[in-house]
């Protein structure tokens, strides 16, 4: 059980370091504008996904 829950500790880090990553990316272009923030709806659909499996 302990392994799992490291797991979801460090899932959660990534998500986070990625979401503050893309967050940061300025680009003018429609397209990159558009998949950045996909990337951030993403992130923020896995964070609140692991945020209620911690409230479970």
């Amino acid at each position: 059980m302990i392994d799992i829950l490291v797991k979801l500790f460090l899932l959660q880090a990534t998500v986070a370091d990625h979401r503050l990553q893309y967050a940061m990316i300025e680009t003018d272009e429609e397209r990159e504008r558009a998949f950045i923030e996909g990337v951030l709806a993403a992130c923020e659909f896995f964070e609140e996904a692991l945020e209620e499996m911690w409230e479970a």
